[in-house]
């Protein structure tokens, strides 16, 4: 136990108080020394402890109550470019915006929103050691770097259960690291519904992403994802896989390559089974590994994002050579350019009965405007066509549907943060045209893919169900939800928790035994620490009779 008197600052209005709590160090001179890390492991270097990507995290192994409190760390960013890397709180953070070149807060401990705090210039300089302060009194919490505040927060004495740093895709290196005030231990970490099926760090990939789930016309269930071979960057050296179950999802194959085209990217698997033959039509995205998303957009990458598709005949034991179709499906004047992911359907009613419709997204040259659009093939996969888009722009990453009037509708993810909502639109002719494009209000989003996925059309003896996943948060990727819908998607009135920590993607399949299935990203610490398959029935949801 110390008791010290504190300078919060050192700007005109300093502030003092005094703290008679332990300090308890977390880094101190370079070495972790009580830490909990997500994603892997730091690497201890002669400056302190480093890491980079996405995935990875380094938290305090202490919490604090509520009551006074400082957090201090003496760190350094490689680079300011192309990151958000933060320090968290809880669900929330307070970061450096290398795109915007701007200081940042967002999550629920700031009102649900992103708030930009003025220029990095002057306050952060890359490859320079700064001190970090987050200092509550009094319930006014002040953050600072060396000795300068950047935000102030009133009113605020919650306890702080989550208390880390994040690199994001920066590279950061940790010197020191310490909190003072009420120490208790953080509270348990809720452990994802179901079983983890691709781990980070196993079987030869640093991270598991992007999760697509079909079942053959046999009843086989195949969970596909990206295997990000060294990171967990969108880019990079990812190769698409695939597992099997021919047992409802009680056990799996191990993982397969389906396509591993040296280090370049191959990603976004979009999955969609064509019901006469059983073919398997897998819809895919390429790019050079060394070319980025930023590059791709402006058009000054080396190459550009390509679309392929590949089959199975074998209901997923073998796969063929992936075959581009770039120039059938690709418009001369978009840049970034994504396949679902996730599943397309087949159209089982009306004149375009059989269509094959996969839901992707791309850019306009020239602009940051992402629109949703289709695919479609109306000779069983051999040939795919461009279908239409959206009428409105914001929007991208989507699944599609087939509602029981024969309309389509598109489920995308939003970018309009006035609305934290889902987007749909339909459209009356198997998706070569778009109209009504609006939000869903029951559906909040924290801007992230989500699955749509029809149970089970209506009939004299039963209720039309139609099924939706995402994490169901307008502020952060956490608490991944399936809901139901009884009235052809106009309300979601059950709906299932099945994991309320961090969680991101998911996808949806209906088994050949009736039950539901969900393939998501979830972890107990962060939502890239696995991709989960859980199996429940549709009675297990919360809501009205059903």
């Amino acid at each position: 136990m110390k008791c010290t008197v504190m300078m919060a600052g050192l700007a005109a209005s300093t502030l003092l108080f005094s703290l008679c709590v332990a300090e308890h160090p977390v880094v101190r001179d370079g070495k972790a020394v009580a830490v909990r890390y997500a994603g892997a492991a730091w690497d201890e270097t002669s400056e302190g402890v480093a890491a980079e990507g996405t995935g990875r995290f380094l938290y305090a192994d202490k919490a604090l109550e509520a009551g006074d409190f400082r957090i201090a760390a003496r760190l350094k960013l490689e680079r300011l470019e192309g990151t958000a890397a933060s320090f968290v709180l809880n669900d929330s953070h307070v970061g450096f915006d290398g795109r915007g070149k701007t200081l940042f807060v967002e999550g629920p401990l700031f009102g649900g929103v992103s708030q930009s705090l003025g220029a990095v210039e002057g306050v952060v300089q890359p490859g320079r050691m700064m001190l970090f302060e987050a200092i509550r009194t009094d319930g006014t919490t002040r953050f600072l770097i060396d000795g300068k505040e950047i935000y102030r927060k009133d009113d605020w004495n919650g306890p702080v259960q989550g208390i880390g740093l994040r690199p994001w895709r920066n590279r950061m290196t940790v010197a020191s690291f310490e909190l003072q005030g009420n120490l208790i231990d953080p509270p348990p970490l809720p452990t994802p519904c179901g079983e983890p099926l691709y781990v980070s760090g196993q079987d030869g990939y640093r991270t598991y992403r992007i999760p697509a789930l079909a079942v053959t016309t046999q009843g086989t269930l195949l969970a596909f994802c990206e295997g990000r071979k060294n990171s967990a960057s969108d880019t990079g050296d990812i190769d698409l896989l695939v597992k099997r179950s021919t047992d409802q999802g009680r056990t799996w194959s191990p993982q397969h390559v389906v396509w591993d085209d040296a280090d370049n990217t191959c990603g976004n698997p979009c999955v969609v089974v064509e019901q006469e033959t059983g073919t398997i039509w897998l819809l895919m995205t390429w790019n050079r590994g060394d070319d980025h998303e930023p590059q791709i957009i402006a058009q000054t990458s080396k190459d550009t994002r390509r679309v392929f598709v590949t089959h199975s005949t074998d209901d997923g034991l073998n796969w063929s050579d992936p075959r581009e179709i770039t120039a059938d499906v690709k418009r001369d004047d978009w840049t970034w350019y994504a396949t679902g992911p996730g599943s397309g359907v087949q159209i089982q009613h009306g004149p375009q009965k059989g269509r094959l419709v996969i839901p992707c997204d791309h850019i306009e040259a020239g602009t940051k405007r992402y629109y949703s659009h289709i695919i479609y093939s109306d000779d069983r996969g051999k040939r795919w066509q461009l279908g239409g888009s959206t009428p409105e722009h914001q929007v991208n990453e989507c699944e599609v549907v087939e509602l029981a009037d024969g309309r389509l509708m598109l489920n995308m993810r939003n970018y309009d943060r006035s609305q934290k909502n889902r987007q749909v639109a339909v459209s009356e002719d198997g998706g070569l045209t778009w109209k009504d494009q609006r939000f869903d209000p029951a559906l909040i989003e924290p801007i992230c893919q989500a699955a749509i996925e029809r149970l089970r059309w209506p009939s004299a003896d039963s209720k039309s169900v139609i099924l939706f996943s995402n994490p169901a948060s307008r502020d952060g990727r956490v608490n991944m939800t399936v809901r139901a819908s009884f009235d052809e998607g106009q309300t979601w009135t059950a709906s299932r928790v099945l994991h309320a920590g961090p969680s991101a993607y998911s996808d949806l399949a209906v088994l050949a035994n009736g039950d539901i299935g969900c393939l998501y990203e979830a972890g107990r610490t962060h939502a890239y620490e696995s991709i989960v398959f859980a199996r429940f029935p549709l009675l297990s949801l919360d809501g009205p009779e059903q």
